[in-house]
């Protein structure tokens, strides 16, 4: 069936007569050697045309077509960027992916404070505050010392709040997402953003506000 569609498109289509035949017969001889069948062979070239050679985000682009929510997306993706070959970290371009989250906020809104839950997310706060304090300490001229000295404040509160310091204040997670994106280049191997997804996709259905794909 699929064969048969794939081939009236290249009929119908403005692909040459000498084109149209190559197509066929270069997928026939593939399909000879790899044994395939043709249409499967034809089913895979279509798809490859649409995608990236890179195959991690070749994944992630199938599973967001296969009914992945971009949560999920979010958290593979954060999760892989955090994960350490050889020593280092794979510092993906995820600032973008990051803004996405931000913006995504506005259909979840706040979240009650639960200590149960805010564990894995108050104990990455609390390596990143050591990452920090040691950038703090390790310089010495007035701006970065006031750089630091801000985001150790900053974080501070979120971990006083995630601690349930300030009673039944509800968190905006939105702003950690900020914070963490103001600090990327002193931040990006951190797993805080996986922890983020992973808690916010946990919550009960009841207490999200979704847009049609989100978390």
């Amino acid at each position: 069936m699929i064969f048969n569609r794939l081939k009236n498109i290249i009929q119908v289509s403005c692909v040459s007569v000498v084109n149209k035949r190559l197509i066929e017969t270069m997928a026939d001889d593939e399909s000879f050697c790899k044994g395939m069948k043709t249409s499967a062979i034809l089913e895979s070239r279509l798809i490859d045309s649409f995608l990236t050679e890179n195959n991690q985000i070749k994944l992630w682009i199938l599973h967001l077509y296969n009914g992945y929510t971009s949560g999920e997306i979010l958290s593979l993706v954060f999760r892989y960027n955090s994960s350490w070959i050889n020593w280092k970290s794979q510092v993906l371009p995820v600032l973008p992916l990051i803004e996405f989250a931000i913006n995504e906020q506005k259909y979840i809104g706040k979240y009650k404070v639960d200590k149960d839950l805010m564990g894995d997310l108050w104990h990455s706060l609390s390596s990143i505050q050591l990452i920090l304090e040691k950038l703090k300490s390790d310089n010495f001229d007035i701006e970065s010392s006031l750089k630091f000295a801000g985001a150790l404040e900053t974080l501070n509160y979120f971990m006083d709040q995630l601690s349930g310091k300030y009673g039944a204040e509800k968190i905006q997670f939105g702003l950690i997402y900020h914070f963490f994106k103001d600090y990327w280049d002193d931040l990006k191997e951190c797993t805080l953003l996986e922890h983020l997804v992973i808690w916010q996709r946990c919550k009960k259905d009841g207490e999200i506000q979704k847009s049609p794909d989100t978390f």
